[in-house]
Formats: structure tokens, sequence, C-alpha cells
């Protein structure tokens, strides 16, 4: 049996062990360095986040800063520019003075060219859209200094604060009479000489105070919150008459948070607030039916105790009217009221400018009389005398009362709420104000001062 010898391994032994544990490390090695690669850029990308959000809240911060100084300029701009057209007023009146005498028979009373604000100063507003209207004129705006894109756009709003029932104390009353010509004109608007008002509700349920106030309760507070006693007014509607009674501040006594009547004019609107029966429900109904738009408000603190009949809204002028002849029909039957007042709105828009040159000629209408180029006899001519908005009986006035009423109308205005509103991008900014334009203002005592072309400021508040 043979054998056979066995062949030397001559290949280098393998070093098992010692490879095995490098490999190891190495890998281990590489994920350490992914694990710190992976954080840093967690890091840095956490970093350049948090800098970019804080650089854009940054610049969003200083983008909604310059839109809103802009815009403020911008509403500025539209409240000066509408004091200087009010101004100018008596100017443009010259200029159409002979077309009324031709088409009314009459001159011109104070042309409401506030009214027209918004439109006229659209070139100033918005160059664009001024200019696209205007293409077929042939005017290019453009081409006028001082006209130019600004990037946003103001809104004007302007009234006549004697379009309005002044609940402050009259001008030209004392005494007795200026609180009895406030008591008759509030008590006839919140539909007290109505058999059935609508706003019955409004004095039938406790108030927030749990008190419940009736029409002549708020009568007696507005009045006595400016005049000058301490006892409490009493209106006697039937007789027209006011007296006084016990104490005004009694009732203010009992709310939870106490307070004492101020028995001096009122300083503003918000100022009725404090008023006995100005809630929420009356305020919304008579004082601020639209918060943005003044033009719905129905009661003012700046008036001179006259309403403008050229302006004012028609249930303010009937119950102006009716403050004087309570027991005629117009005054006491809801659709009278109605028809009366669907017929001067629709007046209003037949006719969107001042027809009554003096206070007569408006009594001539509620009297339904008048010549051919007079109001009433011109909307019977157009409408038709069977017309539902005709169905209502012309007043009657005595012969003691005219000269009364005539001293309660006034065809002109000096002081003025100017609501501009400035816009851009999604900033806006509104501007309200009382302007009074009156020559005749005196600066209250121990100040001096004048009357500017431009008017003076009662109120300037920025929203």
């Amino acid at each position: 049996m043979s054998t056979h010898a066995r062949q030397p391994n001559l290949s280098p032994p393998r070093a098992v062990g010692p490879r095995r544990g490098g490999r190891r490390r190495a890998r281990r090695e590489q994920g350490v360095a992914l694990v710190l690669v992976m954080g840093v850029i967690a890091v840095i990308t956490v970093f350049v986040s948090e800098l970019s959000s804080n650089t854009t809240t940054a610049f969003q911060v200083a983008v909604s800063e310059r839109d809103r100084l802009q815009a403020e300029y911008l509403a500025r701009s539209g409240l000066n520019l509408t004091r200087l057209l009010i101004a100018k007023e008596p100017d443009i009146r010259k200029v159409v003075a002979p077309l009324y005498s031709i088409v009314l028979g009459h001159g011109p009373p104070q042309l409401n060219v506030w009214a027209f604000a918004d439109a006229l100063l659209m070139p100033f507003a918005n160059p664009a859209g001024a200019q696209a209207s205007a293409e077929q004129s042939g005017i290019n705006f453009s081409m006028m200094q001082g006209i130019k894109e600004t990037g946003g756009t103001f809104e004007v709003i302007s009234i006549p604060e004697n379009s309005m029932i002044n609940m402050n104390k009259p001008l030209f009353w004392q005494g007795d009479e200026a609180r009895t010509s406030l008591a008759m004109q509030l008590y006839a608007l919140t539909g007290g000489y109505q058999n059935q008002s609508p706003y019955d509700a409004l004095f039938n349920a406790p108030d927030p105070d749990n008190q419940l106030t009736s029409r002549l309760d708020v009568v007696s507070a507005v009045i006595d919150w400016w005049d000058e006693d301490e006892q409490r007014t009493v209106f006697d509607p039937g007789a027209a008459k006011v007296q006084s009674s016990g104490r005004e501040d009694d009732i203010y006594s009992r709310f939870p948070e106490p307070y004492r009547v101020k028995n001096a004019p009122y300083d503003s609107l918000e100022e009725l607030r404090l008023v006995r029966g100005f809630t929420d429900d009356f305020w919304s109904t008579f004082v601020e039916p639209d918060p943005d738009d003044p033009r719905s408000r129905q009661l003012t603190v700046y008036g001179s105790g006259a309403v403008n009949p050229n302006e004012s809204r028609p249930e303010v002028l009937w119950s102006r009217v009716c403050s004087f002849v309570s027991t005629q029909p117009l005054c006491q039957d809801p659709l009278q009221r109605q028809s009366f007042v669907q017929l001067l709105a629709t007046a209003r828009n037949i006719l969107p400018i001042g027809v009554f040159e003096k206070p007569g000629d408006f009594l001539n209408f509620m009297e339904g009389r008048g010549g051919a180029r007079d109001l009433y006899p011109m909307l019977k001519m157009m409408l038709g005398k069977d017309n539902p908005l005709m169905l209502w009986t012309p007043v009657i006035i005595p012969q003691e009362k005219r000269g009364l009423m005539n001293g309660a109308f006034v065809t002109s205005a000096r002081i003025f709420t100017i609501q501009s509103v400035g816009k851009v991008g999604k900033a806006t900014i509104r501007l309200n104000t009382v302007v009074n334009f009156d020559e005749n203002w005196t600066p209250p005592p121990l100040t001096t001062g004048k009357m500017t072309g431009l008017g003076i400021f009662h109120r300037y508040r920025l929203d």
C-alpha cells in the first residue's frame, strides 16, 4: 500500500480576526460621520428656516407699515380735497345760477358739492379708473400736474350735520323753548305721535340695566344731560310743554356703576351712550344704523337746532314737521308717513340737488302748493295725482306757527362730517372728522383763533 506525501500549503495564513475588527470600526466611523453630517444639516436647515421666517416677518411688517402710512396720507388727501371743494362752493354756485333760474325760476340754494366729492375727486383717488371713465370725453388725466398713480385709493363720504336732528343744546333757543323744541322732535322721530308706531317694541322691554324706559323717559334723559338744572324734565306731548319734577340723577344712582348727569352740552356723538335709554337697539335704529356710513344717521350733537330740508333724510323732515302739527293725518297715519317718505326719496333720486332756495319753499311743499316749477306741483304732474306716492294729505300750517316753522329750517350748511378712507394693499385707514366752516364761529373762552378758509376741526379721529 503506497502512501502519498501531503502537499504543503504555500498560501499565507488568513488573518481572520484582525480584518473583521477593522471593518467594524470603519463602518462605525462611517455611521458616526453620517449622523454628524445629518445633524449639521438639520441645524443649518433650522437656522436658515428661522432666519428666513424672521426676515419674511420683518419684511411683511415693514410692507404693512408702509401701506398703512400711505393709506393714512391718502385718507388725509381725500379729507383736505373735500374741505377745499366745500370752501369753493360759493364760486361754483355763481357758475350754475343762470341754469337754476331757467329750470326752477329762482336762484340756487347752497349746492351740495360734498355729496359728489367721491366722484369729483376720482382723478386724485383713482387715476386709472378716472381715465377709463373719461376715455370718450378725450380728457387725459395723465397729462395733468399732480395726478398720478399712487398704488392706492381713497373714498370720501361727506354730509352736513344739520341734515339730522340735533340732540344737543340748541344755539338759538333758551330755557323751556329750547327744551320743548328738542322734546317734540325726538318724540316725533321715535313714533310718539303715531297711532301704531313700528318703534313701539323698543320701549316695551327692559333695557340692559333692567329698567323699563319709555319714549318720554328717553326724551327727558336727553334733555337733562345738557340742561343746567338738576331737576328732571317732564314732557307733555299733548300740551307741547315741558316742566320739571324730581331729581334727574335718581335713575343713574341705581345703576350697578352709578354716575351723575353732566349738565353741560354733549362733546361727541358717543357721549349719548351714557344717556338712559340709548341701548344697542335704540342706537342701531336711530343713531348709527350703519356704523360705516354716516349718511344713515338721524341724530347729531353738532347741529344748531335747525334742519336742512335739502339734505335731511325724509324721516327727519317728517319728524320736524310733525313736531309742530302733530294732530294732522300725515303725522298720525303710518301709511301716510310711509307714502311721504317714499315720495321724498323718489324726488331725491330724480333731482339729487337742492331745490328749496329758502325755508318758505319747503313749507309750500308740505302744504301741497306752489307754482308750476315748485317741487310739489312738479311731482304731481310727473307721477299723477293717483300715484300711491302722492296719497298723503298736505299739512295745514296754522298762521301762529308759520313763523316758528320758518325758523326751524335752514337751506345752507356750515358743519360737516367728512369720512375719508384710504386703502393701499390690505391696509385700510379711516379718518372720521367734523369740520366747521361757519364764518361767524368764535373761539371758546380764553383761547384765540379765527375761522380759516378750510374750516376748523371739531373732531378728528383716525381708525
